[in-house]
């Protein structure tokens, strides 16, 4: 067990430039900035497994590191690096907002040099620094008990609790109210609000297409806006939260809808028009259900389609989502600015997951897209084709209006569940041991972040911890910055005010430090690192894996859409090491097979290698078993086999060779290893010239993304051709 004694934030000099953010226990480096802090830690043991990990991410000398990336940053003058470290170290922001007393204009969006940001109505860019849930709470019988929090136990007045949260929120370094916060101006904090425009107007689950909808949801925006408008610090609206926009979903509800329902009458138009009025082309990719045998049959309450295998159906799927989608931003947006001219409108802070057709059905019916955002690893990483693929699908600017980190180690006594559920699913929004290991991943991630170009900003979620035994839907979460007795959790709160003042200068070099060349590697080779350290298939982690350095750049997709997915790929004498995180919603049910789900219908993941023109084609597959145990009702097992012709051949077993993580659905999470005798080498070694290509289908054939060739399902189960890797 290992003691520490002081976390540090670190930049190394020789390391400015050309390294990602990364907070370890023994030091924080990022780049461009140098700062320190000294945390009191004495007496916190961590778990063998973390300690571990604090030996192994060590922050290490430019020396030390791989010589060449998958994706290296671009170098910088050493002028423009000691400007860099001058300014943070006499705190100069020249990217923060300064105190406005009057917020009365209204806000809006910019890009300087590559980056976006929000723009204050004085015109200075602003970089949204947020915590959600900034609210006094009311009194509950478990407040009065000390288990929840409430501020009538700890201030005199209400507006005392105001003037102090305020002042505590800014001297941590934060400058904005998130969704769901007091919006009195006395916080002295620019205010967003979460509207609930598309429910409080019965959009959802109704009947969106509804001739009448776009009055109910101008008189509703009318209603729900009219207690900000006057706000002096106000800058705009989330029309939602989480609508999720799952696409088998709208299409079965609205489909087993009655004749009336006019968003039922647009869906069968889509089906009838689609397959030109035939049902025999209707069932090359439908199964009815019940007797369901022709297009006036369908009119009728309580009709239902299941994808047939091997049918595209799923194409249609998505094609009335999108449709549900592009009405719903384009009457949210319009009735917004009818009802509150001049207020920004955000979005409807995606549930931790895009579907990429919603993404594209926003168009200019929005002027920030908003998203929360469950970290993707315990370190604090944070996967770039999320982000990339946003910007890729649509040119907004992007607002993260949740992340969080929980401890097991809390002093709210939270249990990080869902309390009282069949299913509580311990530890589903991301959650570790201690609050050093909470400090550390956060610090991490609020970086990763700032690094992204059309990122403005990330919202904490939340004030206080939940109370004790979860709120009313169960949820029992350490996410607060104080606990419910209204005490900071110092680790978590010294790093935080560190880092915020920072952001804005980090922000600003994001599109400069995503920029450069491979590092003097001949166009299109691919340089794989070798792993420094074991990395074990069988843990439920990733903590081993040097993220940055082995993150593969170049996957391509069909247009209109993009990658869906990030592949990372490292290499030891033994063999090929490999994971994959991904989005991939998808309903079991909604597939009409008999007994075992199909391979064909699966998320796929494949892997080819070409020595000397012979080829080793490798396919997981992660097929879904019905199970009521599981949350969603359902487990996902790998299953792991050699493929010819486009065929599975040999099953390669499981064991040591590929594992899913645990991590609920929509995300994608796959480690695995494979050993070099399978492609007829002895081992591997440094210099090795070798073929490569790797490809990701999601279920249903949805979605697929590969690294060389054309980014077609054909080219993905029969490879012919091979970006060259050099093992590094």
């Amino acid at each position: 067990m290992t003691i520490f004694d002081s976390v540090e934030y670190v930049n190394h000099a020789n390391n400015l430039g050309n390294s990602p953010a990364a907070w370890t226990p023994e030091g924080f480096a990022f780049p461009f900035l140098y700062f320190r802090l000294k945390l009191s830690l004495v007496g916190i043991a961590l778990t063998s497994k973390w300690q571990g990990a604090a030996h192994l991410i060590k922050y290490p000398r430019r020396e030390d590191r791989h010589s060449l990336k998958m994706k290296p940053r671009s170098k910088f003058s050493v002028l423009t690096l000691l400007l860099s470290v001058i300014m943070l170290l006499f705190a100069a922001q020249p990217a923060q907002a300064e105190e406005n007393p009057n917020f009365a204009r209204k806000w809006s969006t910019t890009e300087k040099n590559g980056v976006q940001w929000l723009l204050d109505p004085d015109g200075k860019v602003f970089y949204s620094k947020g915590v959600n849930l900034v609210k006094p709470w009311p009194e509950t019988e478990k407040s009065k008990s000390g288990q929840a929090y409430c501020w009538l136990n700890f201030y005199p007045s209400i507006d005392e609790w105001r003037k102090k949260v305020g002042e505590q929120l800014k001297g941590w370094g934060f400058n904005t109210l998130g969704g769901w916060s007091d919006s009195s101006p006395d916080l002295g904090l620019p205010l967003t609000v979460d509207l609930e425009l598309g429910r409080g107007s019965k959009y959802h689950w109704f009947d969106p297409f509804d001739p009448r909808m776009e009055q109910i949801v101008l008189d509703t925006a009318k209603e729900l806006t009219a207690p900000y408008r006057d706000s002096p610090k106000f800058i705009g609206y989330f029309t939602d939260n989480e609508v999720g926009w799952w696409n088998s979903p709208l299409f079965c509800w609205y489909l087993q809808a009655g004749w009336e329902n006019h968003t039922k009458q647009r869906l069968w138009r889509m089906l009838f028009d689609h397959y030109g009025g035939s049902w025999d082309k209707l069932l090359g990719d439908w199964v009815p259900q019940g007797g369901l045998d022709g297009f006036e049959a369908m009119k009728a309450a309580g009709a239902a389609l299941k994808l047939r295998p091997g049918g595209s159906g799923i194409r249609l799927v998505d094609r009335f989502m999108y449709d549900c989608a592009k009405r719903y931003y384009e009457l949210m947006y319009k009735a917004i600015r009818a009802a509150h001219p001049g207020a920004l409108v955000l979005g409807d802070r995606l549930p931790l997951y895009y579907h990429q057709d919603a993404v594209r059905a926003m168009g200019d019916n929005i002027d920030v897209i908003s998203t929360n955002y469950n970290v993707d690893t315990p370190d604090g990483w944070v996967a770039p084709y999320f982000f990339e693929g946003l910007r890729k699908l649509n040119p907004k600017p992007v607002l993260i209006t949740e992340f969080f980190f929980a401890a097991g180690e809390n002093r709210s006594g939270n249990s990080n569940q869902t309390a009282r559920s069949e299913h509580p699913k311990p530890g589903h929004l991301m959650t570790v041991g201690t609050q050093i290991q909470r400090t550390w991943g956060a610090g991490n991630a609020l970086l990763n972040f700032a690094r992204f170009p059309n990122v403005v900003g990330a919202h904490w979620f939340q004030y206080c911890d939940e109370p004790f035994g979860g709120r009313e839907d169960g949820e029992d979460y350490n996410m607060g910055l104080v606990d419910t007795a209204n005490r900071p959790y110092e680790e978590l709160i010294e790093g935080l005010a560190k880092l915020n003042p920072v952001l804005e200068t980090t922000h600003e070099m994001s599109a400069k430090t995503a920029s450069g060349t491979n590092n003097g590697a001949t166009e299109g080779q691919i340089r794989v690192p070798r792993t420094p350290r074991p990395i074990d298939v069988s843990d439920q982690s990733l903590i081993e894996w040097e993220k940055e350095d082995t993150l593969l750049y170049g996957f391509s997709a069909p247009a209109p859409y993009v990658p869906f997915g990030d592949v990372h790929l490292a290499w030891s004498p033994e063999g090929f090491y490999l994971f994959s995180l991904s989005n991939t919603y998808f309903d079991p049910d909604f597939l009409d097979y008999r007994k075992r789900f199909p391979y064909s219908e699966a998320f796929q993941l494949h892997f080819t290698i070409e020595v000397q023109g012979r080829t080793t084609h490798l396919a997981t597959f992660m097929v879904p078993e019905k199970n009521v145990k599981y949350p969603d009702g359902f487990g996902i097992s790998p299953e792991l086999f050699r493929i010819e012709e486009g065929r599975p051949v040999e099953r390669l077993g499981e064991k040591d060779r590929v594992q899913r993580i645990e991590k609920s659905l929509p995300h994608m999470v796959v480690e695995a290893f494979y050993p070099a005798a399978w492609f007829g080498l002895d081992e591997l070694k440094p210099g090795m010239r070798l073929g490569l290509n790797i490809g990701l289908v999601s279920y249903y054939r949805e979605f697929t993304m590969n690294l060389a060739g054309k980014p077609e399902l054909a080219e993905i189960e029969n490879p012919s051709q091979f970006r060259e890797i050099v093992l590094e």
